[in-house]
């Protein structure tokens, strides 16, 4: 077995286990709503986790299952993986989708804050929820943008 091989059934078990670890997450989830059983917060958090993961796993397994199966697909992911102006470019999109997410929260944060005094209007739980599902989707949108931008640019 070469370095390849190697290196993309790793990667290939990693991507099972998020796979696994997202159908327990998902099906305890569901199970939960099922039987409404009360923990004290939304059982679909653990859903959506669930999902999450879940997708994670499969569109990482499917890459590199395409990638085991040409040796050409299989260099370019390890090049792509180990290159160091791609790497570069992640971190720079990481950083920056990070610090809109911790603005998000702060944001979010304050506002809560704020309201507690009468001064703003109170978020409702659903408003929350919102909120912060934007504090998630934003930074991730932030990063994408960001790494095409680079890859353009850099």
């Amino acid at each position: 077995m070469n370095y390849k091989t190697e290196w993309i059934n790793q990667k290939k078990n990693l991507a099972k286990i998020f796979l696994g670890l997202g159908l327990i997450a998902l099906l305890g989830g569901i199970l939960l709503e099922l039987l409404k059983i009360v923990q004290g917060f939304d059982p679909r958090i653990i859903t959506g986790l669930g999902i999450l993961l879940s997708g994670i796993g499969i569109a990482n397994y499917v890459r590199y299952r395409s990638a085991a199966k040409n040796s050409a697909a299989a260099s370019r992911e390890i090049y792509e993986d180990r290159d160091e102006r791609m790497v570069i470019i992640r971190t720079r999109a990481g950083n920056r989708a990070f610090w809109v997410s911790i603005s998000l929260t702060y944001a979010c944060l304050m506002w809560e804050s704020i309201s507690s005094n009468g001064s703003l209007p109170k978020l409702t739980s659903d408003g929350l929820w919102y909120f912060l599902s934007v504090a998630v989707v934003i930074p991730f949108a932030v990063y994408i943008a960001s790494i095409i931008f680079d890859q353009k640019n850099y």
